[in-house]
């Protein structure tokens, strides 16, 4: 069995940074720790070397590499009947996506639920919090296009 690179303690941190920028963009604990391993691995890995690796069991981590391949955080191959898991870096693609799903998903809805809130009859302490939580998410809105914007204008920070 292959030792992973690095030093013990900067694999640890590179695990647990790796899991919690997965957790962030709505994926499992088991999905970061996975994928922070096959990073870290010099060659693919099959699900048994994943298991003893992570010390997590083999039906979470075969969940979790389905999930990872649908999302493109993995690639797949066989040698035979074996299946060999290797990564694809796609920190960059996954962080430029969550501007334009927390846009639509979030901020766009909550500033349509608002405004109908506010319309309704409210006491005018109510009214005063729920145009203020509007300005808030207005202001939010127009970070977020600005950024987004800036994304599809910005192309140096992407050459190789």
């Amino acid at each position: 069995m292959q030792k992973v690179v690095g030093q013990e303690k900067e694999t640890r941190k590179f695990i647990e940074i790796v899991e919690r920028m997965l957790i962030r963009w709505g994926y499992t604990h088991t999905d970061g720790k996975i994928y922070a391993l096959l990073l870290l691995s010099e060659r693919p890995l099959t699900i048994n070397e994943l298991v003893q690796l992570s010390g997590l069991s083999r039906s979470s981590i075969s969940t979790s590499l389905s999930r990872l391949s649908r999302e493109y955080f993995v690639n797949v191959r066989k040698d035979g009947k074996t299946k060999l898991f290797y990564p694809i870096p796609a920190f960059l693609e996954k962080f430029l996506k969550q501007p334009k799903e927390i846009l639509e998903k979030e901020v766009k809805p909550l500033q349509r639920i608002t405004s109908v809130l506010m319309e309704r009859e409210q006491s005018p302490e109510q009214k005063i919090k729920f145009e203020e939580i509007l300005f808030d998410l207005n202001a939010l809105e127009c970070v977020l296009s600005k950024i987004i914007k800036m994304e599809e204008e910005e192309s140096e920070c992407f050459k190789g």
